[in-house]
């Protein structure tokens, strides 16, 4: 066999396992993507049913996803706004609220408020709370959430659990998470009074460079 021929077929494993190498890298490039995919048509799910929900007792003929606006709320936060119309008029906006001091980590909430700047409802969207103790700022785990309804700034409702002198319970074993649950709720009524006018501004739903890139509005103020 020559020196040629010879120096081929030792080249060739090595050449084998670089292929193989490529076609492994590939392969595991597609499943990312496939996977990224499903985790944001999850997510995209997951906040219609949030909006559905916070929403529900909102007069509305439109789709409130469709409609949006992203509003500057300061420290580089900027907050997307989806607005409930009747007969073209806002009747409520929800936006989500991300609370920072739950027990197991940041809790998301998805707010929605009537025009009149009532909650209309809350739900838990995400987050890390304890089973079995914290998880019962979930809808599906307790109608603890529920007692939110038909708050507002002008109601003399007290922000705070029980234990700290509020209008709140807590759970047993667990003050922390609905603590955390109530400042968020609060913080987030804050906002949507002292960005009210730019909330319900009457403009046209947002038509964006790409789909989901609602244009952003300057806010007068920040959150509180």
């Amino acid at each position: 066999m020559s020196t040629l021929a010879t120096g081929g077929l030792r080249q060739r494993p090595g050449l084998l396992l670089g292929a193989f190498a490529l076609g492994c890298s590939a392969l595991l490039g597609a499943g990312d993507l496939v996977t990224r995919a499903e985790i944001r048509l999850r997510q995209a799910e997951d906040l219609r049913h949030a909006l559905d929900q916070t929403l529900a007792s909102v007069p509305h003929d439109n789709n409130p996803a469709d409609d949006t606006v992203a509003v500057d709320a300061g420290n580089g936060k900027t907050i997307t706004i989806y607005r409930a119309r009747q007969g073209g008029e806002i009747s409520g906006v929800a936006f989500n609220w991300v609370g920072e001091a739950g027990y197991g980590g940041p809790i998301t909430l998805t707010v929605g408020v009537a025009h009149d700047g009532r909650i209309a409802s809350v739900r838990v969207l995400s987050h890390s709370e304890t089973p079995g103790l914290g998880d019962k700022i979930d809808v599906r785990k307790s109608d603890w959430i529920r007692a939110f309804d038909g708050r507002g700034l002008d109601t003399g409702t007290r922000w705070a659990v029980r234990k700290d002198g509020g209008d709140f319970d807590q759970f047993a074993g667990a003050t922390i998470t609905p603590r955390a649950v109530v400042g968020a709720v609060h913080d987030s009524l804050r906002f949507y009074a002292a960005q009210r006018e730019r909330l319900l501004a009457p403009q046209a739903p947002a038509s964006a460079g790409r789909e989901g890139e609602p244009a952003a509005v300057p806010a007068k103020g920040s959150a509180s």
